[in-house]
């Protein structure tokens, strides 16, 4: 995964739409258009495919070293805290869970008032917790509403969520922005341009940046939204004024690829949320992590390589105990450890010696890919491993679509699909094979032997006789010291 050291505005404008990209298929060219102008299947269809990248041809060296990878620091929102821990009180709460940066969620208008923000960073430097930023309150902000007087009060509370951040040393303020059925037309997504420039201004003044969130009702909620976005970014402020608040929860739940939302925001992340979501359960809002379904393996290595440098903020239920906490650092601090085999930070800057150019093992959710295609899960060890796939910009995620190509031609030969089967299963070998004989402990040369079997013998059954493929033949993925 590759990016500038710092970012630069040139990685991000002008944002440039790239040829749709599936770690199955080849679909033909998708136009992004104005979202009031894509029909709601065209629409959907977009956001599970669209892949959007603000990153055109790699950096010199990029694909061999990596020098710009921060290390992945969790920190926690009080609003993990909520209700059950006041506000004012959450720095020394999260403090005694050992957690050092916090982000203040304001649940009340009265939580705006001066003198409670003085409160919360005198307990803050008691508790010797930094504060990374302030979100503010919704339905506190109605800027787009028909009501004049509204509108004014939302500005007065929001230069009062600007000065807070400064009271608290925080460096950013997170706005959900409008509900996208306030931007659905041009003219109210004009207004919403307008009004984002103006508040980005207006922080930009303080030394603070906006923060834009991809919640799943709002104006930024799908990978469209957000692409369009960003094509007008230089007319709305620069990466001191504006950029964006990641979440992956709020990208599932408004069904939009979390990967491609990620992309797609570059290298204006300026916070990041983290809680889980369930597709058995939706209605389960905020899970914490590693209770739900989220690919948090690839995940935590796609923000690593992202270029945000700050903590990423637990939004799930902590509760009053360790307990929450300890299962959410069972979760996460393996794969943050394992995001590299090495400290990211030790090798910043110009340091070039040492680097290793590729993972020592698969992460995790090839591994789980690996054991679901051992198991004969074709089409679920596909959705592991094509979010590693996404994660991945080095030269080894061709290796990850190849074997879940691989894992999909059998699920087609399963079906009797020759043509799914056959295609699937070639393009599959010829990606793993430049892998040979072996890589991250993976016995590809004997994977591409055994497959390279099956699709020669699917080959001589033809369309009409797939019935005859013995499936008992289909290998499994070894690794080279089984």
């Amino acid at each position: 995964m590759t990016t500038p050291q710092e970012p630069t505005p040139a990685r991000i404008v002008p944002f440039r739409q790239r040829r749709v990209r599936s770690a199955v298929s080849h679909p033909e060219d998708v136009t992004v258009r104005p979202a009031a102008t894509i029909s709601g299947d065209e629409a959907a269809l977009a956001d599970q495919l669209l892949s959007i990248s603000t990153i055109a041809d790699p950096l010199p060296g990029e694909q061999d070293q990596v020098h710009h990878l921060r290390v992945v620091q969790l920190g926690a929102s009080s609003g993990a805290f909520y209700p059950h821990i006041l506000t004012e009180d959450v720095p020394l709460a999260a403090s005694r869970l050992g957690i050092s940066a916090i982000e203040i969620m304001l649940q009340t208008q009265g939580e705006y008032d001066p003198g409670f923000v003085r409160r919360v960073a005198a307990n803050a430097n008691a508790a010797g917790v930094s504060v990374h930023a302030v979100h503010s309150l919704t339905r506190a902000h109605p800027f787009l509403d028909p009501y004049p007087r509204r509108i004014e009060e939302a500005w007065t509370l929001f230069h009062t969520a600007i000065e807070a951040c400064v009271v608290l040393d925080a460096p950013v303020l997170v706005w959900h922005g409008p509900h996208r059925n306030q931007v659905a037309s041009e003219e109210g997504w004009e207004r919403f341009i307008g009004l984002t420039r103006d508040l980005a201004a207006a922080c930009g003044e303080a030394g603070i940046t906006l923060g834009i969130e991809n919640v799943s009702y709002g104006a930024l909620a799908l990978v469209r939204n957000v692409v369009n976005f960003a094509t007008r970014l230089a007319e709305i402020g620069d990466q001191h004024q504006v950029g964006f608040v990641f979440d992956p929860f709020q990208a599932a739940e408004a069904g939009a690829n979390p990967f491609m939302m990620l992309a797609a925001m570059g290298n204006r992340i300026v916070n990041v949320h983290v809680s889980d979501y369930s597709e058995r359960e939706p209605s389960a809002r905020h899970l914490l992590p590693g209770d739900g379904d989220l690919p948090w393996s690839a995940l935590i290595r796609a923000i690593a390589g992202s270029g945000y440098a700050g903590p990423i903020m637990i939004e799930g239920p902590l509760g009053t105990g360790a307990t929450g906490l300890d299962r959410v650092r069972g979760t996460m601090d393996p794969l943050i450890r394992s995001v590299f085999s090495f400290q990211p930070d030790a090798n910043r800057n110009d340091e070039l010696r040492n680097r290793p150019s590729a993972p020592a093992m698969p992460p995790a959710g090839v591994l789980k890919g690996i054991a679901l295609f051992n198991q004969r899960e074709f089409y679920e060890q596909h959705e592991e491993i094509e979010a590693e796939w996404h994660a991945e910009r080095g030269p080894i995620r061709t290796l990850y679509q190849g074997l879940l190509q691989i894992g999909v031609g059998f699920h087609h030969a399963l079906n009797e699909n020759y043509q799914g089967a056959t295609a699937l299963l070639a393009d599959g070998i010829a990606k793993t094979s430049v892998f040979g004989p072996h890589v991250l402990g993976i016995d590809t040369a004997r994977l591409v032997a055994e497959t390279q079997a099956c699709l020669d013998r699917l080959r001589e059954l033809g369309p009409a006789n797939m019935s005859g493929f013995d499936r008992a033949t289909i290998p499994t993925i070894a690794f080279v010291s089984d």
